[in-house]
């Protein structure tokens, strides 16, 4: 099968076009175009997608493109942890998002200090982080992050404790809706909110779509696809277990 005949390039084209991005063939690579702005692409970031997570993996391409293209990470020389600190947040991500940035990165010329910064969650999921402005959101970058002299370790840190207090949670609850685009990252502070339902052998979560996080115990699995398929944002249809702050396939 030629790159052109792959079965899932016709939906990833479409969801290209809603945000304005180009995609031609160019004999066997690819240009990714957005206005007068052209990316040739070797190949297109399509391999190994789960049959049972296709429009979210499809979705975190089309969004990594954009964001790499539009909205890129920036490099601030003179900023330093504590300023860097104040407005950073988590974001839970398909793995195949930090691939699709990175591609564009690459495409563009760009250095190794411009790809995106990102920690395994576990499940095919990635913790990706921003500086969040109110008005709009920038990608941390390992470059940014670098000049802040510090670890991946203390970034995660920083970025879940500015989440935790950002909105009080209802420990009571088994679903989380707040709205403010950060439901699906509060997977990563599952521990904190929810401790006294994490048992020994963990907890069952789940983070359909962006805008949503279900908290065991006892999820249903097709409730849980359900609200994938229903989501304008979709991340994983499957029912997680959270275990020493990562995640995994549960069954």
């Amino acid at each position: 099968m030629t790159p052109a005949d792959h079965p899932l390039l016709p939906r990833l084209t479409a969801l290209l076009d809603t945000v304005r991005l180009r995609l031609e063939r160019d004999g066997d690579a690819w240009i990714l175009g957005y206005e007068r702005e052209r990316y040739p692409i070797a190949s297109l970031p399509l391999d190994d997608v789960d049959p049972s997570c296709e429009q979210a993996e499809l979705l975190a391409v089309a969004a990594a493109f954009e964001a790499a293209i539009k909205y890129p990470g920036q490099l601030a020389p003179e900023e330093d942890l504590r300023d860097g600190a104040a407005p950073l947040l988590p974001k839970v991500e398909r793995k195949r998002f930090a691939v699709a940035y990175d591609l564009v990165v690459t495409s563009a010329g760009r250095g190794d200090d411009h790809r995106l910064l990102w920690r395994d969650f576990g499940a095919d999921l990635v913790t990706c982080y921003v500086h969040d402005a109110g008005w709009r959101f920038d990608y941390i970058i390992t470059g940014r992050a670098a000049g802040w002299d510090t670890t991946l370790d203390t970034v995660h840190s920083i970025a879940r404790s500015n989440l935790f207090a950002r909105a009080e949670l209802d420990y009571r609850v088994s679903e989380v809706t707040t709205g403010d685009g950060y439901d699906a990252a509060r997977a990563v502070i599952v521990g904190d909110a929810f401790y006294d339902r994490v048992k020994p052998g963990g907890l069952d979560i789940a983070v359909p779509g962006r805008d949503q996080l279900l908290v065991g115990p006892g999820l249903d699995a097709d409730a849980v696809r359900a609200a994938y398929e229903a989501a304008r944002y979709p991340i994983c249809p499957h029912v997680l277990r959270f275990e020493h702050h990562q995640v995994r396939r549960d069954g």
